[in-house]
């Protein structure tokens, strides 16, 4: 056992990785920065250490004391032995829906939306004038950018509902990071 691995062990925080079946480890956690320009980004984004054999991966939810993290990068440290991990603190929750069509018994074609994750902890940023500035690459349509696991099978056009309000899906970057899409949305005005 590696120094590091000890260090967790003994005064690490304990955390849960929200798997099928869920698992316990130790972290150690700190802001990623000490920006004070940007005060969303000093609360947004987390880096730590965590115990090598409970393979984290990118695009998983850790809860630590209540809180849930979004996992973006996980590296091997060499230094410590253990892995390193970059993730963004979830201050979301979204339904994820998706328009679906199908034929009853009596051969009559049912449209409805059908909710496929009822309950997504995410990161999520409304679209300011400054970001349009600082990222060329957002839409004009876009109100809100999410970062959700790449587990949640995400395509456009798909619906996500946010504080009671309706989002489409209107476009997906799901190459930035191994386990996490970048999801842009606007105002949903479909039934």
């Amino acid at each position: 056992m590696s120094y590091a691995g000890n260090f967790l062990k003994s005064r690490g925080q304990d955390c849960t990785i929200l798997r099928d079946i869920p698992v316990i480890s130790k972290v150690s956690i700190k802001r990623s920065t000490k920006s004070s320009r940007d005060l969303g980004s000093r609360e947004a984004y987390w880096e730590g250490l965590i115990l090598a054999d409970v393979g984290l991966q990118s695009g998983e939810i850790l809860s630590i004391d209540s809180k849930k993290y979004l996992v973006q990068t996980v590296n091997p440290d060499p230094a410590s032995r253990e892995d390193a991990f970059f993730c963004a603190k979830c201050n979301a929750v979204i339904q994820h829906k998706r328009y679906v069509e199908d034929v009853d018994d009596n051969n009559n074609l049912i449209q409805d939306w059908q909710t496929l994750n009822p309950d997504v902890p995410c990161y999520g940023e409304i679209i300011t004038y400054r970001l349009r500035q600082e990222d060329p690459g957002l839409l004009d349509s876009t109100k809100y950018t999410f970062q959700v696991p790449k587990s949640l099978g995400t395509i456009l056009l798909d619906r996500f509902v946010y504080e009671d309000k309706k989002y489409q899906v209107v476009s997906i970057d799901d190459i930035g990071m191994t386990g996490v899409s970048r999801i842009q949305c606007a105002d949903d005005t479909r039934p």
